[in-house]
């Protein structure tokens, strides 16, 4: 423990420059970090991975710990909200689904204006479950496991995020390579870490800033972090790679709509996973 501690300590306190010049590069200097990189000048800052690292545990510490600002708008565990279909009627199986579902996540959820609601009766659950039997078979997995276990369905959930935000990096950066050719991958990988330890650090700035529990601080650090994460992303490419502005914000667009698809598709992927397995 004491060689951890002791290394933990040089390690963050910045006494040997490492951590303080690489965060202060990262946050001032958009790009400037994966350049320094593959120019061979890296005995300044911490490896690409380790920052990824270090950055995304202090997201998901902080994140796990962030109390939420009372809202009037109750958002699911885990950000998740199941609703029915506008179009199905009051009282239809789809609807009693949906209800059965969020209510079953909601018990003993941490969220104060969630917690403590009474759990649902076993003749509920029957119901439910069958209910569930006559939903779309994709749905039914997730669905099933909501009712019959909600705590590891979250638990499993949480513990499954890191690891898929982990790979989807290369898969960033090969879209990366798509839009950018004439390079080598891994200077795509270098690019996409350093972009993504960045937004876990601004991710994190909100969480810390909800600690306050002042909803209208809260959402004012939400929106410079919508406005001041696409910018740097735009300085960071232009460092990076060069190019024109509006070019590079073409190609910006394409490749956070090809992110976005493929974020989705792991997103549902994880959650069948975690239905089914974990």
């Amino acid at each position: 423990m004491r060689e951890l501690i002791v290394d933990a300590f040089w390690e963050l306190s910045g006494w040997d420059g490492r951590f303080a010049s690489t965060v202060r590069a990262l946050v001032r200097h958009p790009g400037m970090l994966t350049r320094e990189f593959l120019e061979g000048r890296r005995a300044r800052f911490l490896s690409p991975l380790r920052l990824y690292l270090m950055a995304s545990l202090a997201y998901f510490v902080v994140a796990a710990a962030a109390p939420n600002p009372p809202t009037t708008t109750k958002k699911g565990p885990l950000g998740l909200t199941v609703t029915a279909p506008t179009t199905a009627p009051a009282g239809s199986r789809p609807e009693r689904v949906a209800n059965a579902v969020t209510k079953s996540l909601d018990v003993n959820d941490p969220d104060p204006d969630l917690s403590g609601r009474q759990e649902m009766t076993p003749e509920q659950k029957a119901r439910a479950l069958k209910d569930i039997e006559h939903a779309p078979a994709i749905m039914r997995p997730f669905a099933r496991r909501a009712i019959e276990d909600p705590k590891g369905l979250k638990r499993g959930i949480a513990e499954t995020m890191p690891r898929m935000l982990f790979v989807l990096l290369p898969i960033f950066a090969a879209i990366v390579a798509v839009f950018y050719r004439g390079r080598k991958y891994p200077e795509h990988l270098y690019f996409a870490i350093h972009l993504h330890a960045f937004a876990f650090l601004a991710l994190t700035i909100i969480d810390l800033v909800k600690f306050t529990r002042v909803s209208m601080l809260v959402a004012f650090a939400g929106m410079v972090a919508v406005i001041w994460v696409p910018v740097y992303a735009t300085l960071a490419f232009r460092r990076a790679y060069g190019g024109a502005l509006g070019r590079t914000i073409a190609k910006e667009v394409g490749i956070g709509t090809i992110y976005a698809l493929a974020s989705l598709v792991a997103f549902l992927l994880t959650i069948y996973w975690v239905a089914l397995f974990a």
